[in-house]
């Protein structure tokens, strides 16, 4: 008679752990992440205020039905370009560059206060009138704050 260390359900019962193991990490290991399929396109935004450029603000993209977009931040030039941005149209706000988080405790220059003037309609999906139609290929775009009515 051989002597099993374990009997045979138990084997059974291993052997089937181990698989269902392998099949959850080849699970996690897939990149497969909800509209990655999805054909995506890169994105130049040019920001004026009448032929001065808009620099430093954040320039952000919002898909309002699908949730998608994207942003980036306008450099010297007013300009802004967003990669792996997928095809669709998309609301266009500008706001204030982010702040720098205050640390207790450690001395930091006086803040200057920002000569940076957006309207306030373009910095909030729903009043910006800045919309754009998101293809294939080339997407660039400019917008002047001078086109929005006060």
């Amino acid at each position: 008679m051989t002597y099993l260390p374990f009997s045979p359900s138990a084997c059974r019962q291993l052997a089937l752990t181990g698989l269902l193991v392998l099949f959850l990490v080849g699970l996690n290991s897939c990149d497969h992440s909800p509209g990655s399929e999805k054909p995506r396109s890169e994105v130049t935004i040019v920001i004026t205020n009448g032929s001065d450029p808009v620099a430093n603000a954040q320039v952000d993209l919002v898909n309002e039905q699908t949730g998608e977009g994207g942003g980036g931040t306008l450099d010297d030039e007013g300009k802004a370009t967003i990669i792996k941005v997928a095809l669709g149209s998309y609301t266009v706000t500008i706001n204030p560059p982010a702040e720098e988080p205050v640390i207790p405790g450690i001395k930091t220059a006086p803040k200057l206060k920002s000569s940076l003037s957006i309207p306030k309609q373009a910095q909030k999906i729903a009043t910006s009138p800045f919309k754009v139609e998101v293809g294939s290929g080339t997407n660039e775009f400019t917008f002047d704050f001078e086109a929005i009515e006060k």
